[in-house]
């Protein structure tokens, strides 16, 4: 019975000593084995690259409607926001000093007219006259001139009536267009001067259903701006809204600030519901380039590189990949390396890394745009190729081991121990 005894537990010894070193080992282990891969697919997307700027919203056709006569406001018709038509009146000056000019002149030109029917009426019997001997030519030479001195004298009075009956016209200020008016600068009495340039009364926008963006881009960026390119924009008024345009004109004057170098790009954008109003900030977005249905992979692919004690693959099985000759993947292998280690094979170039039942491999791609989250591939890839993007830690992994291990979580139903 002793003896029988003293074999339990040697045997109880041993298979406590087992289990000691097995669980050793597997720590060992974990603690030198590599994280788990994570992978994505190869996938069709749109991807397209673009610059930001931002600019002031105007309408796209607008007016500054002025008086070329000096006067006192009498009558203002609009407002702010009223709707006009083109030849509607909008405005008045004072029109009793023009009226009182226009009197005068024409009061100068009632006698210039009589004056000059009375010198062409002496011209033409001191004509007869000296036919007959009877008048000298110098009375004759005196008679014309003075006939003509008349006649230009009339000539001049026509035309100061003419101005001044126009200048009375411009006493009555009218839209030149249909629109809606921006901008009131006067008031009922105020003087305008003209003499110097004409003053600006009102500004009127043609269509607030078409506005422009006149936006600011750095120099860095502007050579990437050309006519036509599609816009997204925001403002500050509608922050959940993105309203599109396109790039209409790229101005070639720059504007200095701050010794910071910009150019106008000029923005057309469509305004139905006249929600954009002029004034407003916009946040644009111009997409410089764009690809759609694009075979792509995760940027995070290109910039994969494996950890310490990942395992990596010669495929000679798979048939080599455009450009890279009859070598295969890894090509031949490297001249002084040494048999047995566990290096990657190397390649030159954009490549990827691909996932073989846990081990990997570089494979080469050419690459295109990118918008910094997926990158377009042109060459070595195909939709539905998975490549690595990622991999876990070795703590990650080991603790969800340790989850999934645990005593302490409850193990599945219907099953009692014995």
């Amino acid at each position: 019975m002793k003896k029988l005894l003293k074999i339990l537990i040697v045997l109880l010894v041993l298979a406590a000593i087992a289990v000691g070193m097995k669980f050793f080992f597997f720590r060992n282990d974990q603690a030198t084995t590599a994280g788990a891969l994570i992978s994505a697919a190869v996938t069709q997307e749109t991807i397209s690259t673009t610059i930001s700027a931002t600019g002031t919203l105007e309408p796209v056709d607008q007016v500054e409607v002025g008086t070329q006569v000096s006067g006192d406001i009498a009558k203002i018709f609009v407002d702010f926001n009223s709707k006009v038509k083109k030849g509607q009146v909008i405005a008045e000056l004072d029109k009793s000093k023009l009226q009182s000019t226009l009197d005068q002149v024409e009061i100068t030109l009632h006698s210039a007219e009589i004056d000059y029917q009375y010198k062409t009426n002496t011209y033409q019997r001191i004509l007869a006259l000296s036919q007959s001997n009877s008048a000298s030519a110098v009375e004759l030479e005196q008679a014309e001139y003075n006939m003509n001195t008349a006649k230009y004298a009339l000539e001049r009075s026509q035309n100061d009536v003419a101005q001044a009956k126009l200048n009375l016209s411009y006493a009555t200020i009218k839209s030149p267009i249909d629109g809606v008016v921006l901008k009131r600068a006067v008031d009922v009495g105020q003087t305008v001067a003209a003499s110097m340039s004409t003053p600006t009364l009102f500004v009127i926008a043609k269509d607030l259903k078409q506005m422009k963006v006149m936006a600011d881009v750095d120099e860095a960026d502007i050579g990437s701006v050309k006519k036509g390119q599609k816009v997204t924009f925001t403002v500050d008024a509608f922050q959940n809204e993105t309203f599109t345009g396109k790039v209409q004109e790229v101005r070639l004057n720059p504007t200095t600030t701050s010794n910071v170098v910009t150019y106008t790009v000029v923005i057309n954008a469509k305004n139905p519901k006249l929600k954009l109003l002029p004034g407003m900030t916009a946040t644009c977005t111009i997409v410089t380039k764009e690809v759609k249905n694009a075979v792509a992979v995760p940027v995070k692919a290109l910039k994969f590189n494996p950890s310490a004690g990942t395992a990596f693959a010669r495929p000679e099985n798979l048939p080599p990949p455009p450009d890279m000759g009859p070598g295969g993947f890894g090509g031949p292998p490297q001249k002084g390396a040494k048999k047995g280690k566990n290096r990657p094979p190397k390649l030159d170039g954009d490549k990827v890394w691909i996932n073989l039942n846990g081990k990997i491999v570089p494979h080469p791609v050419t690459i295109g745009i990118s918008d910094g989250v997926n990158v377009q591939i042109l060459k070595g890839l195909e939709l539905g190729d998975s490549v690595v993007v990622g991999q876990e830690s070795i703590a990650t992994q080991k603790a969800k081991g340790e989850k999934a291990s645990s005593p302490f979580m409850p193990g599945p139903p219907g099953k009692k121990k014995k």
